[in-house]
């Protein structure tokens, strides 16, 4: 299924980024001030990393570690797996996001930081991705949807209606039966 939105027609070009030197501290006031989870790590302007707000309670605070000692380049994540380049589609998205269980991907130009984009942006833009995205998530969690049965879009025909979960995907009455 495509949608024809793409990451360069919904991220945010004004990226809020910080370095591996700076420390848990400060990324966490910058966090804070712009009211962000997550930044990109860059050396220059080469994407290094990503550090989040899940990094921080997790590898920090939860250990009982000093914010104010520890390097964001001790707790980032590093190498990234889930970045997209700039023309990838918004249903692109939402599968890295999916699949990797993470919450923003960073959008990539020949190898150069241009954008980010969230699971807030892709819900915003695609609202018929919503339905895709739990039952997704609650079979990336658990191994198999809660309900044998979602609502959203088909991902055969794109129809919206009931879908069914199967090795091909998500599938309407009609494609789940054919």
């Amino acid at each position: 299924m495509k949608s024809g939105i793409r990451a360069i027609d919904i991220m945010n070009h004004n990226v809020v980024t910080c370095t591996p030197d700076m420390t848990v501290s400060e990324i966490a006031k910058l966090m804070n001030k712009h009211r962000i989870g997550g930044l990109p790590v860059c050396s220059e302007s080469n994407l290094s990393g990503l550090i989040t707000e899940r990094d921080i309670m997790m590898k920090v605070i939860a250990k009982g570690l000093n914010p104010k000692e520890i390097k964001v380049k001790q707790v980032m994540n590093a190498p990234l797996k889930a970045t997209a380049d700039k023309f990838s589609d918004i249903v692109e998205l939402a599968r890295l996001m999916n699949d990797y269980d993470v919450s923003r991907v960073p959008i990539l130009d020949s190898g150069k930081l241009v954008g980010i984009v969230t699971n807030k942006d892709v819900l915003v833009n695609a609202p018929e991705l919503l339905d895709v995205f739990v039952e997704r998530a609650n079979i990336n969690k658990k191994g198999k949807p809660n309900h044998p049965e979602a609502f959203g879009v088909c991902e055969a025909c794109s129809e919206k209606g009931h879908l069914h979960f199967s090795q091909h995907g998500f599938r309407c009455d009609d494609c789940h039966t054919h």
